[in-house]
């Protein structure tokens, strides 16, 4: 399986306690999922609400120690691509569809979250913030898309977004309905519950995908699955043939500032921009700040921490020129990452189009975990036979 990410993340910083072991023979069962980070975590949480479903999950790493544990934890219901922009590229019906289904998304983890305690999740306002003069003509019309799809958004001269919130730019959105989490204590939290519910969870166990049958697949180790249903979960770790040409694997840049002592800016609102790559900043439950961005079109890890902490330092430069007021920036934690993008801006969920009982969750771009939310819907309502809104959306044969 291939590295996912350079440095030292955040997250992970506690080892879970959940002492699964590997899987060590065949096994039957009538969903398999292949993954356990946050996309086959939310899936397995979903199907497990299913009475009478065996449902097993396997990883060749431990769980939430893949991609998930350098998500940066930002859930949000506007997409990379704006609202007005998907409205120009694929029509108006199917963009306000795909915004309605991350609506709905962020309502099933505020669901979740009280459903369950641990989650992390806590709701936060998003300040998008126009780059430059160029850009206040599109956060003017994403403030009328998404006004209009019935958002709770506000729109912000600048005056008003230097005076409200310490940043300068020449206008914003001010969109409620978002939160932010520790993605990796979200995930233990949902395996703890899952495990409860019966889900079975191994480990450490890597699938030989070339071995992929229609009901059956093999482990590394020789051990036969026998299923159902297949759910392929597996984040930027694979690159499937029936979508390769139309992904690509970038990296990015983030770190984790040391406890900075006090509410840097008011209603530590998540902060984010326009261009492309934009820098976005967060807090965390115990004070710091967390800040990425400087994507780069590049299938490859930087191995060298020298050269992370350069990219680092430029990130920093970028968020003193954006806020008013001086923070403490100084770094404990930063990394490099892979993470995945689509040509149109969508995720990628659903079944395979050759076999009915094989399904994909690739919550490719940059608001994957509202993506997994809803791929685990979606998946759940094909399994099931029920019709679903959104499905034809984001299938992978669009």
């Amino acid at each position: 399986m291939r590295r996912l990410i350079s440095g030292t993340t955040y997250w992970n910083k506690g080892k879970d306690d959940f002492h699964l072991p590997p899987l060590t023979k065949d096994l039957e069962t009538d969903v398999l999922i292949i993954g356990a980070g946050m996309s086959g975590t939310l899936c397995a949480y979903v199907l497990s609400q299913v009475e009478g479903l065996r449902i097993t999950m396997v990883d060749t790493l431990q769980v939430a120690e893949g991609s998930s544990s350098a998500n940066t934890g930002l859930l949000q219901v506007s997409s990379d691509t704006m609202l007005h922009e998907f409205m120009e590229t694929i029509g108006e019906d199917k963009a306000r569809g795909f915004y309605a289904m991350c609506q709905m998304a962020m309502e099933d983890l505020f669901d979740i979250s009280e459903t369950l305690s641990g989650t992390t999740i806590r709701k936060r306002k998003s300040l998008y913030c126009a780059s430059s003069l160029k850009d206040v003509e599109k956060i003017r019309k994403e403030y009328d898309a998404l006004k209009t799809q019935g958002m709770n958004v506000e729109y912000l001269e600048e005056v008003e977004v230097l005076n409200r919130y310490r940043v300068k730019c020449p206008s914003a959105l001010l969109i409620d309905g978002d939160a932010d989490v520790d993605p990796v204590a979200f995930i233990r939290t949902l395996t703890k519950h899952n495990l409860d519910a019966g889900v079975a969870v191994y480990p450490e166990t890597e699938i030989a995908l070339d071995t992929k049958r229609a009901h059956s697949i093999r482990t590394t180790e020789g051990h036969r699955i026998s299923f159902k249903y297949c759910i392929f979960a597996t984040g930027y770790a694979q690159k499937y043939d029936l979508v390769k040409d139309r992904i690509a694997i970038n990296r990015t840049y983030a770190f984790i500032t040391e406890p900075v002592g006090k509410e840097p800016w008011p209603e530590e609102v998540m902060i984010w921009e326009t261009k492309n790559p934009y820098l976005y900043l967060r807090t965390t439950q115990d004070g710091r700040i967390v800040s990425g961005g400087l994507d780069e079109e590049k299938d490859e890890l930087v191995e060298n921490q020298a050269a992370i902490d350069e990219k680092v330092e430029e990130l920093k430069g970028d968020i003193r020129k954006m806020m008013k007021d001086a923070l403490a920036l100084e770094t404990h934690w930063s990394y490099n990452a892979l993470f995945g993008t689509v040509k149109d801006g969508l995720p990628l969920l659903g079944k395979d189009p050759d076999r009915d009982n094989h399904f994909y969750i690739l919550g490719y771009e940059g608001n994957g975990t509202c993506y997994s939310m809803a791929g685990a819907r979606i998946i759940r309502n094909l399994i099931l036979g029920e019709e679903d809104p959104f499905r034809d959306i984001v299938r992978l044969d669009r």
